[in-house]
């Protein structure tokens, strides 16, 4: 929730793709984001949903990484799944949801309905690595999301 920022690395044929888009998440887990279907990662996720995710802060010192390495499906988002993303992802940018709801001038009000007209997409983890190296150098965790269990939760005490 600290994060605003992914990189999303997405395949298309023989090369590999990243962009930086800015996400929201969910309690299981699930990242959203805003994009266009027409992108370079838009289209290379209608030929293969796989991708990778990285999440972290920017840091100068190495014993302060720590971040997210995602493996997972993206999709786009659509009926009323995008209502939901939307709302969450203008919980997360309140000063995006400004835009929208209160443009003061004719840019802002352009900015506002590009969004309401944008695609959203969802990253569904399969695998997530916490790496930290506050709790020492090379700290890593890794979990497993299969099937309909619950997700495990990140916390002070859980790893």
């Amino acid at each position: 929730g600290r994060c605003n920022v992914m990189s999303l690395a997405t395949w298309e044929e023989e090369a590999v793709w990243a962009a930086s888009v800015f996400f929201a998440s969910d309690e299981a887990l699930q990242l959203y984001f805003v994009s266009s279907a027409s992108s370079r990662h838009g289209r290379n996720l209608s030929a293969n949903p796989n991708v990778a995710v990285t999440v972290n802060k920017d840091h100068d010192d190495w014993f302060d990484i720590r971040g997210l390495q995602i493996e997972g499906r993206a999709a786009l988002v659509a009926g009323a799944e995008r209502g939901a993303a939307l709302d969450l992802y203008l919980r997360k940018f309140q000063r995006i949801a400004r835009l929208r709801d209160a443009p003061v001038d004719a840019q802002e009000r352009l900015i506002g309905d590009r969004l309401l007209a944008s695609d959203f997409f969802v990253v569904r983890p399969r695998r997530i690595r916490l790496i930290d190296n506050t709790r020492g150098f090379g700290f890593k965790q890794e979990l497993s999301l299969v099937g309909d269990a619950p997700p495990p939760r990140f916390g002070p005490d859980r790893g």
